[in-house]
C-alpha cells in the first residue's frame, strides 16, 4: 500500500500529543511499555517504526492497528478507505449487533468506575493536581465539569475521563491526557473489555428525530450543552453497527474541517446510500475552526445554532460532494 509521507505525518500529529520531530523521524514514548524518554521512532517517509525498549517493530499499518486497537486487516481496510476510496466495506455485511448499546461489554467496562472520581465544583480547590487540571480542562472547553471524571488509579490514572453513560451505567469512555507525557487519548480496548469503539455511539437524545454525527465526544458534548442533539463516532469512520442504531434518524454528518473529516463525510454518505436509507444531511463548522468544540468555545450558543440552521444541506442530487474534497 502506497502511503504518502504527508498522510503519515498528519496521522502521527493527530494521535500523539508528546513527540520530538527530526528531518526524517517522529520520536514518541513507547506504546508497548512504560516510557517517558521516547524510546519509539517512526520514519516519516515510510511509516516503518521500532520500539528500542521492547524491540517491537513493524510497518505503518501495524502501527495504526495498535493506535486504533483494531486488527491488522481492519487497519488495512481503514487506510484503504481513507486513502484510495476502495469499496471493500460497502459490500461487507457486518455481523448482527445487539440493539442496546449497554449490552456491548457493559459489565466489564463498569468495573473501571472504581478507578474514577467524579468532578465537582470543589475540584478546582482540590489538593489533587490531576483533579484540578481536569476541572480546568472542562472549563477551557466550555464543558460542565460535573459531566466528567478524573482517573485516580489504574491504567488511566491522571487522565480526564469522558464517560459514555446511560441508565445502566458506564458502557464506554475516553481517557484524555491533560498534562505530562503519553498518547493524547487512551481508550478501552476490545482485548481488555470486549468493546470496540466502532460499535459505540456517544449517548444522545434518542427521542429526537435527528442527530449530528461528530468525530469526538468533546464535540458532541459541546453541542449538547447548547441544545443540539449530537453523538460521536470516535473518529471519522462511520460503521455499519453505528448506522444500525441511527437508521431511523435524520443523520447530519458533522465531522471536522480537515481532510480526514471530509473523507469521512464522503464515506459515510456512500455507506448510508449503500443501505438504501434516507438521504443524509451535512454541516461543518466555519472554515476557521477545526472542529465543533473550537467553534463552541469561540462563539455564543445562539451563533452556533444559527450557523447550523443556515448551513445544513441535504446531500441529494443537487449537492456537489466534490466540494468536500477541495
Amino acid at each position: 500500500m502506497d502511503i504518502s509521507s504527508s498522510y503519515i505525518k498528519d496521522y502521527l500529529i493527530e494521535n500523539f500529543s508528546n513527540y520530538t520531530e527530526t528531518t526524517s523521524e517522529f520520536i514518541v514514548n513507547s506504546l508497548f511499555a512504560e516510557d517517558s524518554k521516547k524510546h519509539m521512532s517512526i520514519n516519516l517517509e515510510t511509516g516503518l517504526w521500532q520500539c528500542f525498549k521492547t524491540q517491537e517493530r513493524g510497518n505503518f499499518i501495524k502501527l495504526v492497528s495498535v493506535v486504533e486497537d483494531i486488527s491488522y486487516s481492519e487497519a488495512s481496510v481503514l487506510l484503504r478507505k481513507q486513502l484510495f476510496d476502495t469499496p471493500e466495506r460497502l459490500f461487507y455485511d457486518a455481523p448482527a449487533k445487539v440493539e442496546k448499546q449497554q449490552a456491548l461489554g457493559n459489565s466489564q467496562i463498569s468495573k473501571e468506575i472504581k478507578n474514577f472520581r467524579k468532578l465537582t465544583h470543589d475540584s478546582l480547590s482540590s489538593s489533587s493536581l490531576p483533579e484540578k487540571l481536569a476541572y480546568r480542562f472542562a472549563i477551557s472547553r466550555n464543558i460542565e465539569p460535573t459531566n466528567l471524571y478524573v482517573a485516580i488509579s489504574g491504567k488511566y490514572i491522571n487522565r480526564v475521563i469522558i464517560p459514555y453513560e446511560d441508565n445502566h451505567g458506564l458502557y464506554y469512555f475516553q481517557a484524555r491526557i491533560v498534562s505530562g507525557n503519553g498518547m493524547k487519548y487512551l481508550n478501552p480496548s476490545f482485548k481488555e473489555h470486549g468493546v470496540k469503539s466502532s460499535e459505540i455511539l456517544y449517548p444522545f437524545d434518542e427521542s429526537e428525530n435527528y442527530v449530528l454525527l461528530t468525530e469526538g465526544p468533546i464535540d458532541a458534548l459541546s453541542l449538547q450543552n447548547i441544545g443540539v442533539n449530537a453523538t460521536s463516532t470516535q473518529g471519522s469512520m462511520f460503521s455499519y453497527a453505528q448506522l444500525e442504531c441511527l437508521k431511523r434518524k435524520t443523520i447530519i454528518l458533522a465531522y471536522d474541517n480537515d481532510s480526514a473529516g471530509r473523507v469521512g463525510i464522503e464515506n459515510a454518505f456512500r455507506l448510508i446510500r449503500s443501505k438504501n436509507l434516507g438521504t443524509p444531511h451535512v454541516v461543518q463548522p466555519p472554515s476557521q475552526f477545526k472542529d465543533w468544540n473550537d467553534f463552541v468555545v469561540a462563539a455564543t450558543p445562539s451563533e452556533v445554532r444559527a450557523h447550523i440552521s443556515a448551513n445544513v444541506q441535504k446531500m441529494d442530487y443537487t449537492y456537489d460532494i466534490n466540494v468536500l474534497l477541495k
